[in-house]
Parts: C-alpha cells; sequence; structure tokens
C-alpha cells in the first residue's frame, strides 16, 4: 500500500469532519393554504406524513410529539438526526406550516415535491360551506441558510450557490406567488439552476411565469429580458463589421449569445 495514498484519504476524511461539524445548517420554511380540513386534524395522518417525509429524505428519526388541540388543530415535532421537523395545523383555515431544518450536507430544497405530495391534500375546507369547487392547495415556501461557515473551517463562499444571488435573491424570498425549482445539476464547469417564478413585485399572479438562470449562483438571464440584452450585446457589432468570419464567445453560458450570432451569415 502506497503510505501518501492512505495519507490522503486521512486529509480528505478531516475535512469531511471539519464541514460536517460547522456550526451552521439549513432552515427551510413551507406554507400550504386549501388543504383538506379533515387531514389536518388527523393526528394520525398527521404522523404518517411526516414520518414518510423524513423515511424519504433519508434522515434518521430519533423520536417525534404530536399533540391535538380542542376543538381542532394538530402540532407535532420530529426530532431526527442532525435536524428537525414540526408541524402546525388550523382546519378550519385550510392552512398548515411546516419548519424543517438540519445541519447536514443534504440540501433541503429536493425535497419540496415530496412535502407537496404527503402534505398540500386537497378537499373540503370547513370555512366554504358552498358549492363552489375548493382551490387547489397553494404552497409558499423559503430557504435560509443559517449559523456560521466562514472562520470555522474550509469554507469557501463563492463555491457555495446557496450562499450567492440564487439564495439571497430568490430562495430566501417567502412570499413569491409562484417558485418552482426545474434544474439544479453539477456539470463538469459549474452548477447549473433554473427557476420558474412569479414575482408579485414585477408580475401579478395571472401572468405567465418568468424563467432564470443561474451559474455557480450568479443569475445570467431571466426568460422575460434575456432576448433584448442579447440582441444588444450581438448584433451591433455583427452588423458594424463588413464581413464576420469568425466570433470570439468568452462566458455565454446559456448559448443565447450563439443564438443571437448565427441568426448571422457568417
Amino acid at each position: 500500500t502506497d503510505p501518501s495514498s492512505d495519507d490522503e484519504e486521512d486529509d480528505e476524511e478531516d475535512l469531511i469532519d471539519e464541514v460536517l461539524h460547522q456550526p451552521s445548517g439549513q432552515h427551510m420554511l413551507v406554507d400550504i393554504k386549501h388543504v383538506d380540513a379533515q387531514f389536518l386534524n388527523s393526528e394520525e395522518r398527521l404522523v404518517q406524513a411526516m414520518l414518510d417525509l423524513i423515511e424519504e429524505s433519508d434522515v434518521t428519526l430519533l423520536s417525534y410529539h404530536c399533540h391535538s388541540f380542542v376543538p381542532l388543530g394538530v402540532s407535532c415535532v420530529g426530532v431526527v438526526l442532525k435536524s428537525h421537523v414540526s408541524i402546525h395545523t388550523w382546519p378550519q383555515e385550510g392552512v398548515i406550516i411546516l419548519d424543517l431544518f438540519t445541519c447536514g450536507a443534504t440540501p433541503l430544497v429536493p425535497i419540496l415535491p415530496t412535502i407537496k405530495k404527503l402534505f398540500a391534500v386537497p378537499g373540503h375546507n370547513l370555512l366554504e360551506e358552498t358549492n363552489e369547487e375548493t382551490p387547489e392547495p397553494m404552497m409558499l415556501w423559503s430557504h435560509k441558510l443559517r449559523g456560521f461557515r466562514e472562520g470555522f473551517g474550509p469554507y469557501k463562499r463563492y463555491e457555495n450557490p446557496l450562499d450567492q444571488e440564487y439564495g439571497s435573491d430568490i430562495l430566501q424570498m417567502h412570499d413569491l406567488d409562484m417558485k418552482v425549482p426545474l434544474v439544479s445539476e453539477e456539470t463538469e464547469y459549474q452548477h447549473v439552476d433554473i427557476i420558474e417564478l412569479i414575482d408579485h413585485r414585477v408580475h401579478s399572479l395571472g401572468s405567465y411565469p418568468d424563467k432564470i438562470l443561474f451559474l455557480d449562483g450568479v443569475q445570467q438571464s431571466t426568460l422575460y429580458g434575456e432576448a433584448e440584452y442579447h440582441e444588444a450585446l450581438v448584433h451591433p457589432a455583427m452588423i458594424t463589421h463588413p464581413n464576420p468570419k469568425r466570433v470570439a464567445i468568452i462566458g455565454g453560458g446559456e448559448g443565447a449569445t450563439l443564438r443571437e450570432v448565427l441568426k448571422h451569415n457568417t
């Protein structure tokens, strides 16, 4: 056995251990309305949904406790290894609020579809005694990095997409009318995130959703604004040049600059 390879493995294990023991974590808040009242008032069903969430999130349950209120409502708290989950319901209003925290390295945002599947249960609302169709459940959520990372181990903020514009400008916003992550992938060169959203500060709920591309957590372009941006970036130079043959694109991760260049007969 090569002693140097053993030393490298030991160094890697020490690095992982330092990261896992940083005084930091992830915090996600989820609010859902128009949820079935019977589901929200059933301690048994809520416990099962919480246990299913914990299992599908691949974390270890240590203990849990639930309490049913009189006349309505349930609160549950689950303590899991390195984290917790808590649930509070208002059956009359058709509302459930979830609070999730983890100090582990596994991202929380990817479990949003599981939360929606388990807790956004459509059905009857006790306050809506009309013949009108009950609205589909609506979910608001936010994600925030908590604690301290810099100065507590080998942490580089620019290497964490959640600690860039993607986290501060999008994930931390709790009151966006719509916010759906579409892509979150690590390529050979960078981390790519694409999110679909409706921002009430810019567009109404009836508007078409915007899509935003982030590379390594930094915003690159949006569906509503990228065409004007890239047209202005490319066409003046291409039209001014008498006979362009070769074009150097430095950056251009989303491919829009190349798209505009190819509109010319080069």
